[in-house]
């Protein structure tokens, strides 16, 4: 579904991604984990063109998205996001803030938008809060909303970038059970996190990055318990418990 060949991304004179490649199959979960500032967030904004690569191909569905001519929001529409911070528009009510894309890109009505909202927002257990202001809501609760609006465009994948980092530890829960939710229902997931055992219970593949390079990727138990590089397993070493 994805395919990554020699990515490459710098700002200026660094280098932060240094000829990635990376393939995500239909219906897979990949976790990329490791130390902050390794490139792993990068990564994840260039596959849906937040950032564009210095080189290398990113080819989505067979379509090359970085070919000249490319409909950017086009290929933007099969990618949800969810970043570390929620992003809601404040003075919107938690509805509108769904209904917002898919009005004004995906051309849908203001009655079947709400409909699709009021959908979402029962899928992630947050029924009773459509009409609610983001800011009466925990950050548990507005990230499960942001999760409702990536997708309410119907996305074929869903990226995620460390969801949980700005959340206090009680609410991390809530948003992971969302998230183990689509991983149940079969949706296509990229995932960057510092969740470990997240990572261990529904990955297919956990991608080990550091310096901007992919050190290891593995399936969970095989890169947890066993790891082959010896920076995987002094990584391991400090953030398991």
């Amino acid at each position: 579904m994805i395919q990554v060949r020699s990515l490459r991304k710098s700002f200026g004179d660094n280098e932060v991604v240094r000829g990635v490649d990376l393939d995500v199959d239909r219906s897979k979960v990949k976790c990329i984990i490791g130390p902050s500032g390794s490139g792993k967030s990068t990564v994840l904004r260039c596959l849906n063109l937040l950032e564009q690569p210095t080189s290398g191909s990113i080819t989505v569905e067979g379509e090359a998205i970085l070919a000249k001519g490319v409909n950017v929001d086009r290929v933007r529409q099969k990618m949800g996001m969810v970043f570390q911070r929620f992003n809601l528009f404040p003075h919107l009510s938690v509805a509108e803030n769904i209904m917002l894309a898919p009005t004004m890109v995906g051309g849908l009505s203001k009655g079947d938008a709400r409909d699709r909202a009021h959908e979402l927002l029962t899928r992630v257990g947050l029924a009773e809060k459509l009409d609610a202001a983001p800011g009466s809501l925990s950050g548990g609760q507005q990230q499960r909303v942001a999760i409702a609006r990536a997708l309410a465009m119907r996305p074929h994948v869903m990226l995620f970038d460390e969801p949980t980092s700005a959340l206090d530890p009680e609410m991390v829960s809530e948003v992971l059970d969302v998230m183990a939710g689509l991983v149940a229902e079969g949706m296509t997931m990229v995932v960057v996190t510092h969740e470990m055992g997240f990572a261990r219970e529904v990955a297919d593949e956990v991608i080990f990055f550091d310096r901007g390079r992919i050190i290891e990727a593995a399936q969970p138990d095989q890169l947890f318990d066993s790891p082959r590089e010896e920076r995987t397993r002094t990584f391991l070493s400090k953030v398991l418990h």
